[in-house]
């Protein structure tokens, strides 16, 4: 067989044979089913924040808790999972709470839907040590990277930012 017929025969082969590799995959993907991509993790943007019933110490003194309540405003379904980041602000001190060793669950929201998170503190009673004077506090959603500010309409809190199990915390989403 001569260069020139070799070359040819070569083309030839390599020609059918990437016909016959796009033939399957058209097969291929013509028989995968189509899905609805996943939705997408909430966004900051997309939620509107609010203080739930009972937040607060309920007796003077007491550990308090913070209902923290997150709806969907988006109009896209978002989920959840994990820790917000929660900073409570002093001026110009931040104070980063520690999580909970609560499990976590994973939260679907459709537009106009609500989960929510506790954030636990205890409050400063004189001659109990440092008061962190909270005047607002930052929540960053598990996944995001935008903050939302909210006031903080309640006592000073004891100032605990080098303990090991602190009495002030936060919780994972879908409480």
């Amino acid at each position: 067989m001569s260069t020139k017929n070799r070359v040819l025969a070569a083309s030839a082969a390599l020609a059918a044979a990437a016909s016959l590799t796009a033939g399957l995959a058209t097969t291929a993907s013509a028989a995968t089913p189509h899905r609805p991509a996943a939705p997408s993790h909430c966004r900051a943007a997309n939620t509107s924040y609010r203080y739930g019933p009972d937040s607060g110490a309920q007796v003077v003194g007491e550990q308090g808790f913070l209902h923290i309540e997150l709806t969907n405003t988006g109009s896209a379904t978002c989920v959840m999972r994990g820790y917000p980041g929660v900073d409570l602000k002093s001026g110009n001190r931040t104070w980063s709470l520690e999580r909970s060793t609560a499990a976590l669950k994973t939260v679907t929201l459709k537009h106009g839907q609500s989960t929510s998170f506790d954030i636990a503190y205890l409050p400063y009673v004189k001659g109990s040590g440092t008061a962190f004077k909270v005047t607002s506090m930052l929540i960053t959603l598990p996944n995001d990277t935008t903050s939302h500010r909210m006031a903080w309409d309640w006592q000073p809190v004891l100032l605990q930012d080098g303990a090991t199990h602190p009495g002030t915390w936060v919780g994972p989403v879908g409480r």
